[in-house]
């Protein structure tokens, strides 16, 4: 049986994931989250903040 990119049937049906891979999902998509929330650097600011500089000279 054909299986598309996320491991479910071709067909539509319902994807039968393994436990463990649930698990890295679940996990993957926390910690993606987790550094989504975070705040930017201050020395990274500072580095766009240079680089605007430099494009109005």
């Amino acid at each position: 049986m054909k299986r598309d990119e996320d491991g479910g049937n071709a067909d539509g049906a319902p994807s039968r994931k393994a436990p463990k891979r649930d698990q890295i999902d679940e996990n993957l998509k926390r910690v993606y989250n987790e550094m989504l929330e975070q705040d930017v650097p201050d020395r990274f600011e500072e580095l766009l903040r240079q680089l605007r500089e430099q494009d109005k000279s």
